[in-house]
């Protein structure tokens, strides 16, 4: 798909998925050795949801958007989006 691609008025189900560092303690693990417990990893992050869009706007520019919105929490960090779906739903809910 483009990266250009500009998406049209409408309503739209969306579906992202990405992906960040973060450090990993095992649950229940004692104050004392929790710094030795602790391990690097990444983790993931999956959100979907639906919008109306009223105006025009490039593809980047919406997923950017929608990824800052729901990793507002991870500010600093290096995020990788690895899926953007959007798909576009008629008057009835029905995507097309």
């Amino acid at each position: 798909m483009d990266a250009a691609q500009i998406i049209e008025p409408g309503c739209y189900d969306y579906d992202i998925k990405v992906q960040f560092p973060s450090v990993y303690i095992p649950e229940h693990t004692p104050p004392a050795f929790r710094n030795a417990a602790a391990y690097e990893t990444t983790r993931t992050r999956h959100v979907s949801g639906q919008f109306d869009l009223t105006e025009h706007i490039g593809r980047k520019v919406l997923r950017d958007h929608l990824v800052r919105r729901h990793c507002d929490d991870l500010t600093g960090v290096d995020v990788q989006v690895s899926r953007f779906d959007l798909t576009r739903v008629d008057a009835t809910g029905d995507a097309r």
